[in-house]
């Protein structure tokens, strides 16, 4: 039963969150905070202006429903506390897709802009205003004129930042458009904000994707990237320059795509064509088991030899296949994280699951054409591709669209390539 209530779950249309504001006690201190919604994070507000929770999403566009469980980066008190600021009334609205925060006191208004698309918070204030910043994680700062950020430090501030781990987990990151004032002792963090003055609150993903999405690789310290990163940015640098030519992400991502195959090409034309001679060998590997079944020593012998006047080896598909795998968990990587703020056709954001799930059937059904084109009639081999496919649709259904478009139109690039190759082979001799 449990199991047909999370297939039901699954099935249901996985929409967009309309970004906007809820109140829920999520300390469980008998009072109501208000609650900033967004498909990445939630931020919780209290009456003070301060921002006690900032929740951050395993999965875009999912609701939160137990933020005691929900990933956290508030340490032992809030993220953000104006000092000495004392609201008397608060404004909380949407508007132009971004979530706003006005908190009124005497001496002016302390706003929290959170746009939807984004792990970074603006904050700006119309008078002199200091903000104290914690979080989990081991803090650093970066002063200017520095090369590497120190455990401590007082002046004129590059950044704030907390990271849990070096290269994964989250980071909390304070910067600005300029220098900024403050200091860092211990694990509490203070930045002194002019007038009119932003202060941007990065709070999300510690990865690298999403550092250069919201403008942070720049910074020295935070993450350098290996020679995976380095791919990664190059698989990047490509979606972008497309997107900036055709201004639509689903045309980027079929570009890349066509890149990235026409890069695989020899790799995987190897691996199609050893595929398919092996299907083709098939009917007489089966006369050859059925001959010598009572025999195994001459049967492997018997195999071989098939293998030799055919020129088939059947270790040559798996090599191209390992070859490729890094790349494509790094498109993986890239796609996943990256956030496009469009959608395309009947998919309101790429960034998100599809609502109708037309592109994970497309998925399916593609892998399944291929797998029928390279069995070359192997009912055993097709049976098999059909039980993995419907243990891997549980994952599909909730990748983002643009990775499931990559697979997609991997898969069609590959049918075309299989066939090329499946019509290129020579007639079998008994």
């Amino acid at each position: 039963m449990r199991w047909l209530l999370a297939w039901a779950l699954l099935l249901l249309p996985a929409w967009a969150l309309e970004a906007g504001f809820k109140e829920l006690d999520v300390n469980g201190d008998g009072v109501l905070e208000k609650i900033a919604v967004t498909n990445l994070m939630d931020l919780a507000f209290n009456e003070k202006g301060e921002v006690v929770g900032w929740y951050v999403k395993t999965y875009k566009g999912t609701v939160i429903g137990d933020y005691a469980r929900a990933p956290n980066l508030a340490a032992n008190g809030p993220v953000l506390s104006p000092a000495g600021f004392i609201p008397l009334k608060a404004d909380f609205r949407v508007e132009n897709g971004r979530l706003l925060a006005h908190f009124q006191g005497e001496e002016g208004t302390l706003t929290y802009e959170i746009a939807t698309g984004r792990y970074t918070v603006r904050v700006r204030a119309d008078f002199p205003l200091t903000l104290r910043l914690s979080a989990q994680g081991t803090p650093k700062v970066l002063l200017e004129g520095q090369e590497e950020p120190l455990p401590s430090g007082e002046g004129s501030l590059r950044y704030l930042a907390w990271q849990t781990r070096p290269k994964a987990g989250y980071a909390l990151v304070a910067f600005g458009e300029g220098p900024l004032e403050g200091r860092l002792v211990g694990r509490e963090g203070e930045v002194r904000l002019s007038p009119g003055q932003t202060l941007k609150v990065y709070g999300g993903q510690n990865e690298l994707v999403r550092f250069h999405v919201e403008g942070l690789l720049s910074l020295p310290g935070l993450f350098l990237p290996n020679i995976w990163g380095q791919l990664s940015l190059g698989l990047l640098w490509i979606m972008e320059t497309a997107f900036r030519y055709t201004g639509n992400w689903g045309l980027a991502i079929l570009f890349l795509t066509l890149v990235v195959r026409l890069l695989l090409w020899p790799l995987m034309h190897q691996q199609f064509k050893s595929m398919a001679e092996m299907q083709r060998l098939q009917p007489l590997i089966q006369k050859i088991n059925q001959k010598y079944k009572d025999d195994p020593n001459k049967r492997a012998e018997a195999t071989m030899k098939l293998y030799q006047e055919h020129k088939v080896n059947p270790a040559a598909g798996c090599l191209p296949l390992l070859l490729q795998m890094p790349i494509l968990f790094l498109l993986w990587k890239v796609i996943s994280s990256y956030e496009f703020g469009q959608g395309l056709l009947w998919i309101p954001d790429l960034a998100l699951p599809d609502p109708f799930y037309i592109l994970p059937l497309l998925y399916v059904v593609s892998t399944f054409l291929s797998t029928w084109l390279s069995a070359q009639g192997n009912k055993d081999l097709i049976r098999q591709s059909l039980f993995i496919n419907l243990i891997f649709i549980f994952l599909v259904l909730q990748f983002p669209s643009g990775v499931t478009l990559y697979w997609v139109l991997s898969n069609l690039v590959g049918l075309g390539q299989q066939w090329l190759i499946n019509k290129s082979l020579k007639p079998l001799k008994a």
